[in-house]
């Protein structure tokens, strides 16, 4: 599964649940993230009732310093596989001694892919992959990507789909999803719109994501002028929509 996000909070919401909902079922966690986002997923994980000290002495959970398990593996900017199976594949070895089941959460792709090192970046999304194949785990990943830049649809959104099976929709997905339905409507008209979604969905690729994510990568690939005209206004609808939103929560 990929993550995608745009702001920290939601981030720590998101990964908190997924690592809180495998401690409660008396899986493994790994947590492979930077000190300032286990900061963040530890505090949050307290406030929701865990014992995250208890697990941590337990060998429940694994708090992992994303950079750090990186430069293990990494050979002339790019990662080799035989460091990487000893390194993270020997961890996930370690839980599965002690717990039935394994589920982690890294951040070391996302690390690269946001220093431009896209080759890199995916070479270990295929390693993950590869690793699954030998050892039975859960995987969630996070890439910082704004849903509505055009830069997310120039290929960056079809490498990160073709390795993970699940696209989970930003923040704030329904707002999101009118925006871009809206912006449609107004530059394409209603049925059209609706036609495309309608090809989007039959066109799909394997991975399973959000409906406005699939028009969008949809469009990127076949009128990429309308799919810039389509961003510019969901964009101004969607920050419109969500600032008002905001500031209708209760406080």
């Amino acid at each position: 599964m990929v993550q995608v996000y745009q702001n920290e909070r939601f981030l720590s919401e998101a990964v908190s649940y997924f690592v809180g909902e495998g401690l409660q079922r008396g899986e493994a966690v790994i947590v492979i993230a930077t000190p300032e986002h286990q900061d963040a997923f530890t505090e949050r994980l307290t406030r929701l009732g865990c014992d995250v000290q208890t697990a941590v002495q337990h060998h429940q959970l694994y708090l992992i310093d994303a950079q750090a398990i990186l430069s293990t593996f990494m050979q002339d900017g790019m990662p080799q596989w035989g460091a990487f199976q000893e390194s993270v594949g020997s961890l996930i070895r370690e839980a599965q001694l002690s717990y039935p089941r394994v589920r982690a959460y890294g951040e070391m792709v996302n690390l690269l892919w946001q220093k431009g090192e896209r080759d890199a970046a995916i070479s270990l999304e295929e390693f993950w992959n590869r690793l699954a194949r030998h050892q039975s785990f859960s995987l969630l990943c996070a890439y910082l990507l704004d849903p509505l830049n055009p830069d997310a649809y120039d290929g960056s959104l079809q490498c990160i789909c073709n390795s993970h099976s699940h696209l989970i929709p930003s923040e704030n997905y329904d707002l999101l999803e009118a925006a871009v339905s809206e912006a449609g409507h107004e530059i394409l008209g209603e049925s059209l719109t609706e036609m495309l979604k309608l090809l989007s969905a039959s066109h799909q690729i394997s991975t399973k994501m959000p409906q406005a994510q699939a028009t969008l990568l949809y469009l990127s690939n076949n009128m990429p002028l309308t799919t810039e005209k389509i961003l510019s206004h969901a964009r101004l609808r969607y920050h419109g929509q969500n600032a008002s939103s905001f500031a209708n929560d209760p406080v």
